[in-house]
């Protein structure tokens, strides 16, 4: 998970910043934001949800399979921007 989310932060992704790991733990940046599941209302759905396939896409332009990617594994803040969180079961296509 920690590899995954290193690549993805030097790649330009919006992920926590990965600070260390240790065995079976990682340690990684805060986010200040909410697990998309718990939002119930989006001010700009059709934003979010393009920007949610912008992510998708990218990652696969990148190789990369998240394989987990859900409303659990998306955070939103209040600006409504996301960050994707959770990486061990990607895969790359390579």
């Amino acid at each position: 998970e920690f590899a995954f989310m290193k690549a993805l932060k030097d790649a330009g992704f919006k992920v926590p910043e990965p600070i260390d790991q240790n065995r079976h733990v990682v340690v990684m940046s805060l986010v200040d934001a909410y697990p998309l599941t718990q939002v119930r209302e989006l001010r700009n759905p059709g934003r979010v949800f393009a920007r949610l396939m912008e992510m998708h896409i990218k990652l696969a332009q990148c190789g990369l399979v998240h394989c987990d990617f859900n409303e659990f594994n998306v955070m939103i803040d209040d600006e409504e921007e996301l960050t994707l969180i959770d990486f061990p079961q990607m895969v790359s296509t390579q």
